[in-house]
């Protein structure tokens, strides 16, 4: 790392290039589609009536993005047709292959150890392999028998930003050696200072690491237990504080960080085997953890590949927290003196826990304000039993059918990031004995399921190339059971880069509808066609499926007004003077258009209408701002629109105007404007 700031690797370099993990981005946003039940319902997949995004002549779509950007990851169960992937405007598809095939690892650039078929990867086939795009993106299938699950996850860029083409004979050296056997990783690295030792905690004592003066970053972090034995690092705590921070940038369990399991889980002895209880057979055991990030050396170091760059001092200790162990543990640490950009992020591992959950609340696994982006988790998942009627044997799992969501930059309407629990971390069928035994793969692993009263599943999930990038707050929720009322407790750690000074900040809003708000931005419109007041709810926690079941004091239940028009409108918001560019967010109706009763038939799928218009800042043209038919919910919906830098920066007002396009309506109740704005470099030291 040098002193000048690299760009962010785009395409296959972002599966192995892991010094740049700490590099913030900028103009990069997550973009995904999934087949979750927007109804809040639990037919995720399972009816096939949510596993597309539209239909086009003969192909059923499952993402489509204008721009440039970057497809990370395709997963899917149940899907036999041909994917079918169309780059850059063009009408025939670039990429046409089964998808069995796709999987195979047989038909290069689509190799091992970058996909797998549902068959040898426990009910869920995936693709890691990157397919960067110019000028948009979309995907399709020609065959929809059910079921059909999906995700898929991918990178957005500012107009202007030009990835390199899809190139299926790209070298892929690098990727494969670090996917392959990342516990090796930093015996890649030169140039390295080493510091190692042995310690002993008793009971209740702590013990420094690290305690590091000047500049750097810490390159490797390994531990290891003198007979071999990992159980005790559910007892060790790992803490750091970077550049004098009074509060710990890391603080988790030391089993949990290197996603061995969390304090509360039993570990079993057993080698995923086979095992009976209450005449119900699972498979029972661990497998070591061996992914990109952090994992198990066969020899017994936990390792740790994740950059940790600091700029003034590093503090890093361990705390005993048994009231009864002794623990003594090697550990060895490797950093270099070359600094990184001012303006990185610093690493950050946070663990959490909730027992019991909250009928009706998502699990929180991370909720954060600042610049940065989300790495990934380590979650330890366990019944919980009490007095409730899942403590029968058969709904045991049931907390699984949760979906994740991640919400970004304050939006409420969440970017769905599965339609299951197993399947945010890759996986299917969970109760399925042929797919249930414990595994490790780079990215994703179910390394622990263990059975005794109670059932305890150990998953991680880390967006090695996929990280969600975040301006101004970041939040992710996981949903417990159907509808989010099974009972369960949950732990786990976060990981993230980040600064806490936010990039993104509010700087203007448009009540629409609302006469003196109107007034003071300047607000005209041409074609109204109707006014709407409507009490909704966002989808997402409390898992609200009809507005009439919505308390008035739940934050996520919003009454506002609003117009649809088929003409344009214009309206002038307030940015930051020294903007690097502004977000555009507008709240509409997630039903726009639909017809009859959204909640009458709840396995059959309503569409909206498509929404186009010409969006211009100052007169001058900027893009389209677009919304093609998708599926309908009786919810509110939040969507951004990113202006670029070179028409607001300098300005401390815009005008907006949206004219309609191809005869569509536009519908709106609120217009948010957020600035880009610089941030403060970290103080270098004297």
């Amino acid at each position: 790392m040098t002193k000048d700031k690299a760009p962010p690797p785009i395409g296959p370099a972002a599966l192995a290039d892991l010094p740049l993990l700490p590099i913030l981005r900028c103009g990069t946003w997550l973009v995904g589609t999934d087949s979750h039940d927007v109804t809040g319902g639990n037919n995720d997949g399972f009816r096939a009536s949510y596993s597309y995004l539209y239909k086009d002549g003969d192909d059923y779509v499952l993402f489509d993005e204008p721009g440039p950007g970057c497809i990370y990851e395709i997963r899917t169960i149940g899907f036999k047709g041909n994917l079918k992937v169309y780059l850059d405007g063009a009408t025939d598809p670039q990429i046409q292959i089964p998808f069995p095939d796709l999987y195979s690892g047989e038909h290069p650039p689509f190799i091992a150890p970058f996909v797998a078929d549902e068959a040898t990867s426990h009910g869920s086939s995936w693709c890691y392999f990157p397919i960067p795009f110019a000028n948009g993106c979309r995907i399709a299938t020609d065959e929809m028998e059910k079921p059909k699950f999906f995700n898929i996850f991918a990178h957005k860029f500012a107009q202007g930003t030009t990835p390199s083409p899809f190139d299926p004979s790209a070298s892929l050296d690098d990727p494969v050696a670090l996917w392959s056997n990342p516990a090796r990783y930093s015996e890649s690295l030169s140039d390295l200072e080493h510091i190692s030792g042995t310690a002993s905690l008793p009971p209740r004592a702590r013990a420094t690491i690290a305690e590091l003066q000047g500049q750097g970053a810490i390159t490797s972090l390994k531990f290891r237990f003198p007979d071999g034995n990992s159980d005790p690092a559910a007892h060790l705590r790992l803490r750091a504080f970077w550049d004098e921070e009074p509060s710990p940038q890391i603080d988790s369990p030391l089993s949990t960080f290197f996603a061995l399991g969390c304090p509360r889980a039993i570990r079993a002895k057993a080698f995923a085997t086979i095992t009976e209880y209450e005449g119900v057979r699972y498979y029972s055991g661990t497998v070591p953890t061996q992914s990109v990030p952090v994992g198990e050396t066969p020899d017994g170091w936990l390792y740790c590949n994740l950059p940790m760059p600091y700029w003034k001092s590093a503090f890093i200790e361990l705390v005993n927290t048994s009231d009864h162990d002794h623990v003594a543990f090697d550990y060895v640490i490797e950093r270099t003196t070359v600094p990184y950009p001012p303006d990185a992020g610093y690493l950050h591992a946070r663990w959490r826990e909730e027992l019991p959950l909250r009928p009706g609340e998502d699990y929180c696994v991370l909720e954060t304000r600042g610049w940065g982006h989300f790495l990934g988790c380590v979650l330890t998942m366990s019944s919980h039993n009490g007095d409730s009627p899942y403590n029968d044997r058969k709904f045991r799992r049931q907390h699984l059918e949760g979906d994740a969501r991640f919400y970004v930059d304050d939006i409420r309407t969440p970017l769905v990031a599965s339609t299951g629990t197993e399947e945010y971390f890759n996986w299917g069928w969970y109760s399925a004995l042929r797919h249930d035994s414990p595994f490790s793969y780079p990215a994703h692993g179910y390394p622990l399921h263990v059975v005794d009263n109670e059932d305890h599943s150990v998953m991680y999930r880390f967006h090695v190339s996929d990280l969600v990038p975040y301006y101004g707050s970041f939040r992710f929720d996981l949903e417990h059971g159907p509808v989010g009322t099974t009972p369960a407790h949950y732990s786990g750690t976060a990981f993230y880069y980040q600064r806490k000074t936010p990039k993104l900040v509010l700087t203007d809003e448009l009540d629409i509808c609302d006469p003196e708000s109107e007034k003071s931005h300047s607000y005209s419109c041409k074609g109204a066609v109707s006014e709407h007041q409507r009490i909704l709810p966002y989808e997402g926690s409390y898992q609200l499926t009809q507005a009439q079941d919505a308390p008035a004091d739940r934050p996520h239940v919003v009454k506002d007004r609003g117009r649809v028009w088929g003409g344009s409108c214009e309206f002038t918001l307030r940015v930051h003077p020294d903007n690097e560019g502004v977000k555009l967010r507008r709240r509409s109706y997630y039903g726009f258009g639909a017809q009859g009763d959204l909640l009458a038939d709840r396995q059959a799928p309503i569409f909206t209408l498509p929404q186009a218009v010409e969006l211009k800042v100052n007169g001058k043209t900027v893009g389209t701002w677009r919304f093609p038919v998708r599926h309908a919910r009786a919810a509110w919906l939040d969507a951004d629109f990113e202006i670029p830098s070179k028409a607001t920066t300098g300005k401390q007002a815009v005008t907006i105007s949206l004219s309609a396009k191809d005869r569509t309506s536009w519908d709106e109740y609120t217009y948010w404007a957020y600035s880009y704005i610089p941030t403060v470099p970290t103080p270098q030291p004297d």
